[in-house]
């Protein structure tokens, strides 16, 4: 039967593992000073040697004869299989209290073959608490013939109370080069042909982990009959090659969303994993930084720089960063979202819209005066009066944008003869469907928290991004911008609530549900039913459903809002909450 390299070439000695210098000395010296402690806890990443150690530790310290912190492979111990003076538990399968009380049972019983019982509780963060307390006595004072070895990949899911009674040993990933290393020789032993840059790649796409490279490695010698390349290794992890990083980026450098959309649908049908080709272009992204700003430093650690050479003169280090940041952004979400290729989409969507808003911003900011060159020459004090010349009309341009954004965002404006005629509107549209507004809305709330979806709630939330796309357009703008000062707090699958800090402005959403619920069915591709309610009422009715204090029941609409709202007051309404409506705070 064949067996996985991993397990073929698991090591078998301290001096066989890779990668973990400092864990091998302080387990040798405590060996050869028979300074070894009853309990021991060995917490780091997967695949970095944890349970691996902890079998050598259990044969060495049980062997008759050992060598040089060697087992000598001659002694009961050592030749026989299934040694039951080593029990392995998985805690993952084993957590409960039931199977904690039948291993206290146990530990006074005698070693058969050896010195010491050594029991190896693999991720045992995965523990129940009534199994943690169960253990806790055991681990306090065990049996002088009894060692404890606990692995987790999440020691602060252990108990505080655990955590002291044991050596705390901590793991670290696993350097590149030691990856590689191992990976040649293991090659070379299986008369595996792999290029150089394969077994890099290997090792970064493993991060750290010494198991998953050997596994990688395993799975390419399976894909591939002849040489294996750093083009299989990508294609087997679904991810991209440095070249195709770097062709995505000068299409975002070159506005070519189409472009890249076809990509995107291009890898989505080759089965590419979108999480991890966010994590690669983030890296690139970064390796062009590095590129850029400490150029001997990244030269000494890369073999391959032409990629990053033709194209880092052609983005800044400014722009590079915002990518990074977006990116970043969407990372969390991908990971925790069933469809990362939409979210990858709108990364990108969101890289190019903010690259042409700056764009245009900066035409907007900055107006640059051509002044006469010969009679700068002769007279300097000309450069200064045109540079604070340049810098007025750039504070004026400014202060013009920063006014049309307040009037965006519901601020105050200057004129009281204007202020005077709006109140009067707004008052009119109030006294006409302020009662069935507050109906619509009781019944909306209760319907939304009846069915509240998280999960709805996380996957709407990203692509409330794409509102940004309409404030440009003269149907939408108006309604976007609305929909962007509000906060999605709560959904169902039919129904979405918007929160916003007064109650003018939440009053102001539900007199224009029409028009909002128009631009939502726009971007999300699905008809919702909005309402918003504000920050001091919404505080009141989360509290009321957390804690249960009344039922939120679902009860079917039968209203028509056409009927309600007419379209000639809708349009008029949203009209002038943009332009003329006071914010009362």
């Amino acid at each position: 039967m064949y067996q996985a390299l991993y397990r073929k070439y698991r090591p078998k000695t301290l001096d066989d593992v890779y990668g973990q210098d400092v864990i091998v000395k302080i387990i040798k010296n405590s060996i050869q000073n028979n300074q070894i402690n009853h309990a021991y806890l060995f917490a780091g990443p997967r695949g970095t040697g944890k349970t691996s150690i902890a079998k050598i530790f259990a044969k060495i310290i049980n062997c008759e004869n050992p060598v040089d912190c060697k087992p000598c492979g001659k002694c009961v111990s050592c030749t026989i299989e299934n040694n039951s003076d080593i029990i392995e538990i998985d805690a993952a399968s084993n957590n409960g209290v039931d199977e904690i009380r039948e291993l206290r049972n146990k530990v006074n019983l005698l070693p058969a073959y050896g010195k010491y019982k050594v029991y190896i509780i693999d991720e045992v963060h995965m523990l129940t608490q009534g199994a943690f307390n169960a253990l806790l006595k055991t681990l306090e004072e065990p049996p002088a013939h009894v060692i404890f070895i606990l692995a987790t990949t999440d020691p602060h899911k252990v108990l505080e109370t655990i955590l002291s009674r044991c050596q705390r040993l901590d793991f670290k990933k696993i350097s590149n080069e030691a990856i590689v290393k191992n990976l040649t020789q293991i090659a070379e032993k299986e008369k595996i042909d792999i290029d150089i840059n394969a077994l890099n790649e290997i090792a970064t796409l493993a991060d750290g982990g010494m198991r998953d490279s050997v596994g990688m490695l395993d799975q390419a010698r399976a894909y591939t009959e002849g040489k294996i390349t750093i083009e299989d290794i990508h294609e087997i992890n679904g991810t991209l090659t440095e070249k195709n990083l770097k062709e995505l980026l000068e299409n975002i450098i070159e506005n070519q969303l189409d472009e890249i959309l076809e990509k995107i649908d291009k890898y989505n049908e080759k089965g590419k994993n979108f999480v991890k080709l966010l994590e690669e272009f983030i890296n690139f992204t970064r390796n062009i930084i590095l590129f850029k700003e400490a150029p001997k430093y990244f030269k000494e650690r890369t073999q391959n720089i032409q990629n990053y050479e033709e194209i880092s003169n052609k983005i800044s280090v400014k722009e590079l960063f915002n990518i990074i940041e977006i990116l970043n952004k969407y990372s969390f979400e991908m990971k925790n979202n069933n469809n990362s290729k939409l979210l990858f989409e709108l990364s990108i969507i969101k890289i190019i819209s903010e690259k042409s808003k700056n764009i245009v911003e900066n035409e907007q900011k900055i107006q640059y005066i051509k002044p006469n060159s010969t009679e700068n020459v002769k007279n300097p004090s000309k450069i200064v009066q045109n540079v604070e010349k340049t810098e007025k009309n750039v504070e004026k341009n400014i202060k013009i944008q920063t006014k049309n954004e307040q009037k965006n965002t519901f601020n105050e404006f200057s004129s009281i003869q204007e202020q005077k005629n709006q109140n009067q509107i707004v008052k009119k549209v109030n006294k006409k469907i302020i009662s069935t507004i507050e109906n619509i809305k009781k019944i909306r709330i209760d319907n939304t928290l009846a069915h509240f979806s998280k999960k709805e709630v996380r996957n709407i939330k990203p692509s409330l991004e794409l509102l940004n796309d309409l404030l440009l357009d003269p149907d939408y703008s108006n309604s976007a911008s609305m929909l962007l000062d509000g906060i999605l707090k709560a959904a169902s699958e039919e129904n979405l609530i918007f929160v916003y800090k007064t109650k003018r402005l939440a009053d102001l959403f539900n007199e224009n549900l029409l028009d909002l619920e128009e631009t939502i069915a726009k971007i999300l591709n699905k008809k919702y039913n909005l309402i918003a309610t504000y920050l001091d009422e919404w505080e009141t009715i989360k509290k009321e459903f957390n804690n249960k204090l009344r039922p939120f029941i679902y009860k079917e609409e039968h209203f028509n809002l056409e009927d309600i709202f007419k379209e000639e007051e809708s349009k008029d309404n949203i009209q002038t909450m943009f332009e003329d409506i006071i914010e009362y705070n």
